[in-house]
């Protein structure tokens, strides 16, 4: 039995993909990197079966087996967690791998059937009360109940999902489509679908472009699952069936970890810098060794014009125009030759005027 549900809940999430069921955005459904988990237990009081379903791909693999009865499950999408609340009013946590924590007992829950999850409050309804349950781990106040509210008429919805204005949506036993205000519990009709058998609708979705999809825990020797498009609520049809369960729940689109995936299986990336890595770029690094190598066996030509450059400050040396400088001082040396005849000549001058002037002297004594 457990294999023949699990080939027509196969079908079932090939049914949703092709309607959109699954997803948390449009592009998320077109893209189909999304995981849905569906929690349905055959016989009350036995053990509850937590199935992962793979879209696009439709396959179904079982992911869990509890010892107790599940209900009420919502996903966390800030902490990649289940919740969900057991027969014995326990709170617990599954990570989509299936590992899954006791949290421990809940006080002022009795018999939770239907759970959704916005930001971190966990709504159920447990009879006629719609109850607020902190999943917060760092508010003082986490798995407690903060907020009762009293439904404005008993609507036995049996699960319920957000729709995009923020009200809850699902199907009452009578098969009628309404809406909660989580707020407030206000309960309006929607509408009531002819294609809807009466019955417990254990598993609600909402899907991208306001579509409504609900099961029928027990139609007959089947579950069944209906298509619900809010804007035409009438135009409801059946699209898929899949062995009965006393109950069923299920927790939305799981986006984050297939869309992880298709980056992981990009290693090609990093086997793209052993590329640019090997060795044909270190080779111009040994063919720049042997060319030190070479001008040393032809210094003179490429060596000295290299280090020329660096020998132009000596070469500023070499330039002795302080020499030539130096020879312009020589130059008027040889001007000294005609001041040294004219003090020759001069020298004569007086010596002859001197002779002359003793002659005069000497004839004026013997005068």
């Amino acid at each position: 039995m457990t294999v023949r549900r699990w080939s027509n809940v196969t079908l079932a999430a090939v049914l949703l993909m092709g309607s959109g069921l699954v997803g948390s955005t449009p592009a998320a459904a077109a893209d189909g990197a999304c995981d849905a988990f569906e929690v349905y237990t055959p016989r009350h009081g036995s053990s509850s079966t937590l199935v992962r379903l793979d879209l696009p791909s439709g396959q179904a693999r079982d992911v869990r087996t509890f010892a107790d009865e599940l209900n009420g499950i919502g996903y966390a999408a800030s902490q990649n967690l289940l919740y969900g609340i057991s027969t014995k009013s326990h709170v617990v946590t599954i990570n989509p791998g299936g590992a899954v924590v006791d949290r421990g007992k809940v006080f002022d829950v009795g018999d939770a059937t239907a759970g959704a999850i916005s930001g971190s409050t966990l709504f159920l309804r447990d009879g006629g009360r719609l109850l607020s349950l902190d999943i917060d781990p760092k508010s003082p106040t986490y798995l407690r109940i903060i907020h009762v509210k009293w439904l404005s008429w008993f609507a036995d919805v049996d699960d319920f999902d957000f729709g995009s204005d923020g009200l809850l949506y699902g199907v009452t036993s009578s098969a009628t489509v309404v809406t909660i205000d989580p707020l407030h519990g206000t309960v309006h009709t929607v509408a009531r679908p002819k294609a809807l058998p009466n019955g417990t609708y254990g598993a609600i979705l909402m899907a991208p472009g306001r579509i409504l999809y609900a099961i029928n825990n027990r139609v007959g020797s089947s579950s069944r699952l209906y298509r619900i498009p809010l804007a035409d609520p009438q135009a409801a049809s059946e699209v898929a069936s899949f062995p009965a369960a006393d109950a069923t729940d299920a927790a939305g689109c799981l986006p984050p970890p297939p869309v992880i995936e298709p980056p992981t299986s990009n290693p090609p990336t990093p086997t793209q810098p052993p590329p640019p890595a090997p060795a044909p770029p270190k080779l111009p690094a040994p063919v720049r060794k042997p060319l030190p190598t070479t001008p040393s066996t032809t210094p003179p030509p490429s060596a000295q014009p290299v280090t020329q450059p660096s020998q132009s400050p000596p070469a500023t040396t070499p330039h002795k125009p302080p020499p030539p400088s130096r020879r312009p001082v020589a130059a008027p040396v040889q001007p000294d030759t005609p001041k040294k005849r004219r003090w020759a000549l001069t020298t004569l001058v007086l010596v002859l005027g001197g002779g002359a002037a003793v002659g005069a002297t000497v004839r004026n004594r013997h005068r």
